[in-house]
């Protein structure tokens, strides 16, 4: 490098500009300006990283939380199942459930078909036995998903456990509305065809003494027919 680019250097970084400038100085110069760069070069890495593991870190949320919906759906499902529900309830096409009490009650007694009896027998009794302890239940339910959905305790953050938590417990509540549901359902079916038959209540003169006298009747014929209390 000739005397006059060093000199030309010097100006632009705003230094000595005289031929007094020597090799040392210009090379500390050259120094600084090589640091300048490579701490730009240095920040903009770390701020790419930083960038690359929160965005890897969303994704494997979301990828999580993928997992944990389908396994919820899989093991309510088999809730259903085991609680007979499948055998007595119809699902639409927009997914929701529906059962038809009128299908099921004759003659003011109930009637099912013999599977569907055995069926829904053994999941009242499976039912009620399960949620007569929730915490016990609730566990069983959170090593089921977790299973199904290949996920551990230890996958899940702070954000992730909290919706989980929640999501859960809305399942499980779910699922228990859905057997008392049916439940009450056959109860209220049986009371209006009592009521469409006063003759069966000829003795009760008393409007509170009849509905608790229907209540009574109708909730004790579901617990013979399903062989297990009716859900609270």
């Amino acid at each position: 490098m000739t005397e006059s680019d060093r000199r030309a250097l010097m100006r632009l970084a705003g230094g000595d500009a005289s031929p007094r400038a020597g090799t040392d100085d210009l090379q500390a110069l050259l120094l600084q300006v090589v640091f300048a760069l490579l701490m730009v070069f240095m920040i903009a890495y770390f701020i790419f990283v930083e960038t690359a593991k929160k965005e890897q870190s969303e994704q494997l949320l979301d990828l999580n939380r993928q997992k944990l919906v389908l396994a919820l759906e899989k093991t309510s499902e088999n809730r259903r199942i085991r609680y007979g529900l499948n055998a007595l309830m119809t699902q639409g096409v927009d997914g929701r459930r529906d059962f038809e009490p009128d299908e099921h009650v004759r003659g003011g007694a109930i009637s099912l078909a013999p599977a569907a009896k055995a069926a829904f027998s053994s999941g009242c009794r499976a039912a009620f036995s399960d949620y007569s302890d929730r915490g016990a239940n609730a566990a069983t339910w959170r090593l089921e998903v977790l299973a199904a959905a290949g996920v551990s305790e230890s996958d899940l953050d702070e954000p992730l456990r909290e919706w989980f938590d929640g999501a859960l417990a809305t399942e499980i509540e779910n699922v228990r509305l859905d057997v008392r549901g049916v439940q009450r359902s056959l109860a209220a079916r049986l009371q209006r065809q009592w009521v469409e038959d006063p003759s069966s209540f000829a003795g009760v003169r008393d409007a509170r003494e009849l509905a608790d006298e229907l209540r009574r009747n109708s909730l004790r014929l579901v617990a013979e027919a399903t062989g297990s209390e009716v859900l609270p």
